[in-house]
């Protein structure tokens, strides 16, 4: 019997993960699965845990309520104290009805009540929920999305003794696997020197390795040393997909979305308490900030050679308090011209000229050649046109690396 499953809202920001209560679910389950998927939603989302991550399982069973209990007892065992588990079961395909994916396209994108979700959710499947059972929407979403864009992440568990202590990761390891870029990525940050596969949360996961090919994530698994893994489980997703961004005009953005917006850049970059870098750009009469916070690192210096002028796409999500785009990526379309007024140069010995007095012009003393006026020369720019993005120590799950889009992996559908 055709079955699918979507989980969400497990773990807290004491413990667990929802993608190790999928892993055990595939593990002590009865049936035939496929590989789970795990589908990031709304980054902007307040309420979130951390990575806003659901799941999905798909797959055979022989007996469907059997399946039902022995999946939530899986999940019982697992959840932590105070989630809002929301747990959704379908006989049928939920990517096959219109409704749901729409709905599993506005969780990843915005803000989705509860309460519909659970109406919506049992129209064609079976509801478990705990506490406030937000978690639905993510269950749902989850089970519902069809993959447009898809990525791989292996996650490696640790031994249950081992949650909650410092992880034992070889670093030079993580770096030789780091090798089989750009089929694996996100897996060190070479311009700040350190890995970033790794959590930094109590939860099971000991590290992740996303990349594009199965065998790829693979074989970087195998040349990590350190600390050994209980298990290990690929799970395709939507991570690196920028799923998330939605195109607007500067003047229809809202907070707690992702938007890809272009305007004029209005007010310089300015540094903040805290290292954040801020600049404002306008488009019609609409002047929004746009940040690039501390935990960017190097790639604020990038923002503080814009300049007045300079005509940018800036791709990022919204809070308000003031309303502020978060910046993930940066296209600069245009880089304004810069100039300014000097003395001129003598033509025959190209010193430059001092003035003859008010008003009347500039002279070479040695050659007394003259100049009328000052003339107008172009400042270099240090910036130039092209995309630049934050680097992977900064990365959000969902934003997608400037590399996908170079070698064109950005193209894989379901």
């Amino acid at each position: 019997m055709e079955v699918h499953l979507g989980i969400d809202d497990t773990d807290s920001r004491e413990g667990m993960c929802t993608t190790y209560v999928a892993a055990e679910v595939i593990e002590r389950v009865e049936g035939s699965f496929k590989p789970p998927e795990l589908v990031r939603l709304n980054p902007n989302i307040p309420w979130k845990t951390r990575g806003n991550g659901a799941l999905a399982i798909r797959g055979e069973v022989s007996d469907y309520g059997e399946f039902k209990n022995q999946v939530l007892e899986v999940v019982r065992s697992h959840r932590m104290k105070g989630s809002d588990t929301g747990v959704y079961f379908s006989k049928k395909d939920p990517r096959k009805n219109p409704e749901i994916r729409r709905h599993s396209r506005k969780t990843v994108r915005s803000v989705v009540d509860p309460e519909e979700a659970v109406r919506l959710a049992r129209k064609e499947g079976d509801v478990v929920s705990f506490g406030s059972g937000r978690g639905v929407v993510g269950a749902l979403a989850a089970a519902g999305h069809k993959f447009n864009d898809m990525t791989l992440e292996l996650l490696a568990y640790r031994k249950k003794r081992f949650w909650g202590t410092a992880r034992n990761i070889d670093v030079q390891s993580v770096w030789n696997a780091a090798e089989l870029y750009p089929l694996v990525w996100d897996t060190v940050d070479r311009k700040h020197g350190k890995i970033v596969l790794t959590p930094n949360s109590p939860c099971p996961v000991l590290y992740g390795v996303r990349g594009e090919k199965r065998w790829a994530v693979r074989k970087a698994h195998q040349k990590i040393r350190g600390e050994e893994p209980e298990k290990n489980m690929v799970f395709r997703t939507n991570q690196g997909t920028d799923e998330h961004i939605i195109k607007r005009d500067l003047n229809s953005i809202e907070p707690m979305k992702s938007v890809e917006t272009t305007g004029y850049v209005d007010e310089i970059p300015r540094t903040i308490e805290g290292g954040h870098v801020l600049f404002t750009i306008k488009s019609g009469d609409t002047m929004v900030d746009c940040a690039a916070y501390e935990p960017t690192k190097k790639f604020r210096n990038t923002i503080r050679k814009l300049s007045h002028g300079d005509r940018v796409t800036v791709i990022g999500g919204v809070t308000d308090s003031p309303m502020t785009i978060n910046i993930e990526k940066i296209n600069v379309l245009e880089v304004a011209r810069k100039t300014k007024e000097v003395n001129p140069s003598c033509p025959e010995c190209g010193r430059n000229m001092e003035s003859a007095g008010r008003n009347q012009g500039y002279r070479c003393r040695k050659c007394k050649t003259t100049s009328p006026s000052k003339k107008t020369i172009e400042i270099p720019r240090e910036l130039t046109e092209g995309w630049y993005e934050v680097p992977p120590i900064a990365r959000r799950h969902l934003a997608k690396p400037l590399i996908r889009i170079e070698m064109n992996y950005d193209t894989k559908q379901e």
